[in-house]
């Protein structure tokens, strides 16, 4: 203890404590077989039960041990008074250890099958009790959750109790974390409930800027704000039609158009169907009740595909806690996650000169958190695709050139299914999988040049694929095997320094021809 005078222990009394300890480690251990060995002769009775209460009471978090007393109880088909000297065992391990997993698990198996009458609000009540003590046991609220649902206790009780711990502590991320799925769990997507709970976690967050678990409440309610359109582009290759959204389609939509028979699901953000005639009908999005949610003709590109569907009252909102994140960063410009929040909200709302400040913020951020660069870049490299895609998305352009965007993961890959051309030299694309490549069918030209790249790994099977420029990389040989995917390859460009790759390619595939520039 602080402000303790340390007394030094003796070797005598340092050989005694040892032998103590020796000595309730052998009776530990002489428990522990004896109950291994009843599990062994399939004892299951009262007496097997008795046998482990002194073991968990002192580590609650022997799993086996619990698994035993599951089987024990499951034979006897206990009596009221066995099961509440079994909930009494375990809250007697929750004194020794608030977040036992296991104890936990056990109290709620318990309840779930063997108790016939189980008094799930008192369970609430001891929720709140454990919460009290320590009201970031993640344990206890995932316990909480299950009883809440259980004894059907209103959404607004669990709302305004979450509200009382988070009052009590900004910090409470458990806390934060409930109070989202609640709203999911009541569909509550209601504008007016945003808007409440960005005003309430801008309260939260601007008392406590250095506090981030209000700041990653506040990006997931802004998170939660979904795409104005479902599709960027419907187009034809050779006998099949595809359609790329934007974003994955909810179950009990459908998509409706361009013949009878019906689309089927090509990726997550991609369905196709065969055609034999093209129409000129617009192909469409409708919701469960048939309302168009979308459409779009065949051939044309949406416009402005990533905006976001804000109203605008929920505008006025979101601009007034920019300002407010502006002033905050005036007074203090290092608080990293103010100043992350400032970058997702100005991406958001899209004001003028939005895409120079957020890649200069993304800037700041990387010196500020060292520790995060690598997700700074790669919501650097999402924010330069998108720019890119809104940008450059005319009907008919079948280039992609993303040369030197500093990229370093690829995002919307989906969107380039049509393009024959694609470069993507000079990022550095070390750490990407390139399975996402796997898009680019009609891509009939790639370069990866300057990519940093040091292997071929996952390299997708491009059939259309033709020539793959490969410079500048330090690329293992063994990895080379994966380029006999792209049946169509005929050109490989490499550069001087790879000259044993050459033989390495030839080997693989004679029909190829490399050229060294």
């Amino acid at each position: 203890m602080h402000n303790r005078l340390k007394v030094r222990t003796t070797e005598a009394q340092r050989a005694a404590a040892d032998r103590e300890k020796e000595k309730k480690l052998q009776l530990y251990r002489n428990t522990i077989n004896d109950v291994f060995e009843r599990r062994s002769r399939n004892e299951y009775d009262v007496l097997a039960l008795k046998s482990s209460e002194g073991l968990l009471r002192s580590n609650p978090d022997i799993v086996t041990i619990w698994n035993y007393r599951k089987e024990i109880l499951l034979h006897l088909k206990p009596s009221e008074e066995i099961i509440n000297d079994e909930l009494y065992l375990t809250e007697k391990c929750l004194q020794v250890n608030p977040k036992s997993y296991s104890a936990w698990y056990h109290r709620n198996w318990l309840l779930d099958n063997v108790d016939p009458n189980p008094d799930w609000n008192k369970e609430l009540q001891l929720c709140t009790k454990y919460l009290k003590i320590d009201e970031r046991n993640f344990h206890c609220w995932d316990y909480r959750q299950i009883v809440a649902s259980k004894c059907q206790e209103p959404n607004e009780n669990e709302l305004k109790f979450t509200m009382e711990m988070i009052e009590s502590n900004f910090s409470n991320y458990s806390a934060w974390h409930y109070r989202s799925k609640l709203f999911c769990a009541a569909g509550k997507d209601e504008e007016s409930t945003k808007i409440s709970e960005l005003s309430l976690v801008e309260s939260a967050a601007f008392t406590d800027p250095s506090d981030q678990s209000a700041w990653i409440y506040q990006r997931w309610l802004i998170g939660k704000l979904e795409p104005s359109k479902f599709i960027y582009k419907v187009s034809q290759i050779k006998n099949k039609m595809y359609i790329i959204l934007n974003r994955n389609l909810p179950n009990n939509y459908k998509i409706i158009g361009s013949g009878e028979t019906n689309w089927e699901q090509f990726d997550s953000k991609i369905w196709c169907k065969k055609v034999d005639n093209v129409d000129n009908t617009n192909i469409k999005i409708i919701d469960e009740v048939n309302q168009v949610i979308d459409n779009v003709s065949i051939d044309n590109v949406q416009q402005d595909i990533f905006n976001l569907n804000i109203s605008e009252q929920l505008q006025l909102v979101l601009n007034g806690q920019l300002d407010s994140l502006r002033q905050l960063l005036e007074m203090e410009p290092e608080s990293k996650w103010a100043l992350l929040t400032y970058v997702l909200l100005l991406y958001t709302l899209k004001p003028t000169y939005y895409f120079e400040n957020c890649l200069k913020n993304i800037k700041l951020l990387k010196e500020l958190d060292i520790k995060r660069k690598n997700y700074y870049n790669d919501l650097e490299s999402r924010y330069q695709i998108e720019h890119w895609i809104a940008n450059n998305n005319n009907n008919n352009m079948d280039d992609v050139n993303l040369n030197g965007y500093g990229l370093t993961a690829f995002y919307h890959m989906h969107m380039f299914l049509f393009n024959k051309n694609i470069d993507l030299s000079d990022n550095d694309l070390s750490h990407s999988n390139l399975n996402h490549l796997k898009h680019l069918i009609m891509c009939k030209k790639l370069s990866l040049k300057n990519c940093k790249l040091v292997n071929l790994n996952n390299f997708p099977a491009l059939n259309n694929l033709e020539a793959l420029d490969l410079r500048e990389n330090q690329i293992q040989e063994i990895s080379c095997k994966e380029l006999t995917k792209c049946k169509s390859l005929k050109t490989i460009i490499l550069d001087k320094k790879q000259i044993a790759l050459d033989e390495i390619l030839k080997g693989i595939n004679q029909s190829i021809i490399i050229e060294i520039m």
